[in-house]
């Protein structure tokens, strides 16, 4: 009896689906295609989140590990991105506009001479100026018969040379009178002399210079899009000045990073300069 029930079901079953048609049976094949499809899409779906997610957090630990270009150290220090720069024989070599005019003037009346001289002063000058020419020039005005005079003329001699100390002294020099004279001291203390402008490891101090007083401009004049793009080419141009460095002199280039202030990844690799 059980078999012959379940013979009648099937058989019933077989019925219905046949009056059903062809319709039918194929209304439940494509939902279960679609299903597996929905399926697929939400496994793809998920596959494609975390891939974006890996990608993002990785390009966050890059972003707070990676330097930065233009002052050199890492943007996650703790010391700032000018960690390295602060106590680099660069930065002892500069001089920065804020540090000569705010500092105190010397008693140009009794005597005393500048901290800084504009550019093309150098030390025999001064001697001249200072030394011998108001000597020489006391000298030849002393009149032994009219001795009152001849101190007139020396307090004359005193002021002239008081005039010419305020006129020579940096700290009345503007900002342009300035990077000049940075730029001969950069030269002087990283060349062989004061006049070997062409040596490598010079031009890569003083692009190094240049690059932090753009950096400096463009951060105070955002709008300044011309200043910009040159940084953008300067930053360049020292990764080639370094580059040749190390591939002509290795021992030199790494000394030279570590005197200008800078991390490797300021000057090697791909430079993605987004400023």
């Amino acid at each position: 009896m059980a078999f012959s029930f379940f013979s009648a079901t099937r058989a019933s079953l077989s019925q219905l689906v046949c009056a059903a048609g062809p319709s039918t049976s194929r209304a439940l094949h494509a939902s279960a295609v679609v299903s597996r499809e929905s399926a697929h899409k939400a496994q793809a779906r998920r596959k494609r989140k975390k891939v974006i997610e890996g990608r993002e957090k990785r390009a966050v630990a890059e972003e707070e590990g990676a330097v930065h270009l233009a002052l050199g150290s890492r943007k996650n220090d703790p010391n700032g991105p000018s960690a390295l720069y602060e106590g680099s024989r660069l930065a002892k070599t500069v001089l920065k506009a804020e540090d000569v005019w705010y500092t105190p003037p010397p008693n140009y009346a009794a005597g005393e001479e500048p901290a800084h001289y504009v550019y093309g002063v150098n030390e025999a000058d001064r001697e001249l100026l200072f030394g011998a020419v108001p000597l020489a020039t006391s000298a030849l005005a002393f009149d032994p018969e009219r001795p009152h005079q001849s101190e007139a003329q020396a307090v004359e001699q005193g002021q002239q040379s008081e005039v010419m100390r305020r006129i020579l002294d940096l700290r009345n020099a503007d900002k342009a009178g300035i990077e000049v004279v940075n730029r001969a001291r950069i030269v002087k203390e990283f060349g062989k002399n004061d006049k070997d402008t062409g040596n490598t490891v010079v031009q890569a101090a003083l692009i190094t210079h240049q690059i932090r007083e753009m950096w400096r401009h463009v951060e105070e004049n955002p709008r300044d899009i011309h200043n910009r793009r040159r940084l953008r080419m300067a930053i360049h141009k020292r990764a080639r000045v370094f580059k040749y460095l190390k591939r002509s002199e290795p021992l030199k280039y790494a000394q030279t990073l570590l005197d200008c202030g800078l991390e490797p990844g300021a000057v090697e690799g791909e430079l993605m300069v987004g400023m």
